[in-house]
């Protein structure tokens, strides 16, 4: 029987300005920013992942969250950082020989952009642990809430890639995805980010 786990997320800061961020871009190539970024210069620099969008950074909590799946996100290591709720016996008054790698442990992360991204490739891959799949989904869901192009950016790794890369499972769901884009629309990283976000998520194409 499938557990509900809860997997309540809760933005802490959002710091992600635009504006630095292309400043950054403008300085790379010797110039000054000038107008506010629409969301197709935003998008293509998220597709880019040019280094400037490491300026923007997230931290979020988890009130509970299972300590077995809190060691997947504790893996990724680029541009993030964890903490984690302990489980010693002498700090909670629980014997620690007693408790289950399910059990509910607090969780704070903080991410630049680029480790969202990199976050979510594997996380969304459907090879990934369903339930770190779910907590990490929550997290986008409420990063949607704040920034829709940041939110539409995160796809699991054969979306950006072009097909699975995952050798060892036999996954079908890239192949699925695409069944009925054309060829020209799958050599395309933007417009396959479009398909993902359109046909999975129900986002409307800007």
């Amino acid at each position: 029987m499938a557990h509900n786990y809860d997997t309540k997320t809760k933005i802490t800061d959002f710091n992600v300005d635009w504006m630095r961020i292309k400043s950054a871009c403008m300085t790379t190539i010797s110039k000054k920013a000038g107008k506010t970024p629409n969301d197709e210069w935003k998008r293509k620099l998220l597709i880019c992942r040019h280094s400037p969008i490491r300026r923007g950074s997230i931290s979020w909590e988890w009130d509970s969250i299972p300590y077995a799946i809190s060691t997947h996100f504790a893996r990724h290591h680029e541009g993030c950082e964890k903490f984690i709720g302990t489980e010693r016996s002498d700090r909670t008054g629980i014997d620690r020989s007693q408790r289950g790698q399910m059990d509910y442990v607090p969780m704070e992360m903080d991410a630049n952009i680029q480790a969202l991204i990199n976050i979510s490739e594997k996380r969304l891959c459907t090879c990934a642990d369903p339930t770190t799949r779910k907590y990490w989904e929550a997290v986008l869901e409420e990063i949607r809430k704040y920034d829709e192009n940041i939110y539409w950016s995160c796809v699991p790794q054969c979306v950006r890639c072009g097909g699975c890369v995952e050798p060892f499972s036999d996954c079908k769901f890239y192949e699925n995805l695409m069944k009925d884009a054309t060829k020209e629309e799958q050599m395309n990283v933007m417009k396959r980010y479009d398909i993902y976000n359109e046909k999975v998520r129900k986002l409307t194409r800007n």
